[in-house]
């Protein structure tokens, strides 16, 4: 399976927002399967020193969401830099290749941000390629669906990525849209 369904948790909207935490999972867009999933909770501090900010609304945001997306947002926290190293690294061993996201111009571009100012000075930092960028909001739209969200934690990135998948593959089923 070349596809990956990423979904990020964040401190604010904007490109150059710090990242709360990162959840990916490998799926067929062409079946139910799902794979191998990666999973990391970042500390603010080692993203406020590469320039990475907190957006004080959606902190205000974040205070009224559900204790349980809360409390697992505080466990085991890494640096940044090996949360990006730790996905990259984890990208090719399970030979990914497209990047989904819920909305190309959010998850997608705010790993690329945190990627480039974590590693500065090194060219295309992200392990995927531009041009493999995929957007599951376009494909949902198509469909007319929306990702399930009642299996898991509602803003947990990896479930949030579990459940965008299973939406997508479910709308390449019913439209008969042919994966890559």
């Amino acid at each position: 399976m070349k596809h990956a369904m990423g979904d990020l948790e964040t401190w604010g909207t904007a490109p150059g927002s710090a990242l709360r935490s990162i959840g990916v999972v490998i799926f067929d867009p062409g079946s139910t399967v799902q794979g191998a999933t990666f999973y990391r909770n970042i500390d603010f501090a080692s993203q406020e020193a590469i320039g990475l900010v907190k957006d004080p609304r959606t902190e205000a945001w974040w205070a009224e969401q559900t204790i349980e997306a809360q409390l697992a947002l505080s466990e085991q926290q890494v640096p940044i830099q090996q949360a990006l190293t730790d996905l990259a690294r984890w990208w090719v061993a399970e030979s990914a290749e497209y990047l989904w996201g819920h909305g190309a111009n959010f998850d997608p571009v705010l790993l690329d941000v945190a990627y480039q100012k974590a590693f500065p000075g090194v060219a295309n930092p992200t392990p995927w390629k531009f041009w493999n960028i995929r957007c599951s909001r376009t494909v949902l739209s198509l469909a007319r669906r929306k990702p399930d969200r009642s299996i898991g934690t509602h803003h947990n990135a990896l479930d949030d990525a579990k459940a965008q998948a299973r939406a997508v593959s479910a709308a390449f089923r019913y439209g008969r849209f042919t994966p890559e």
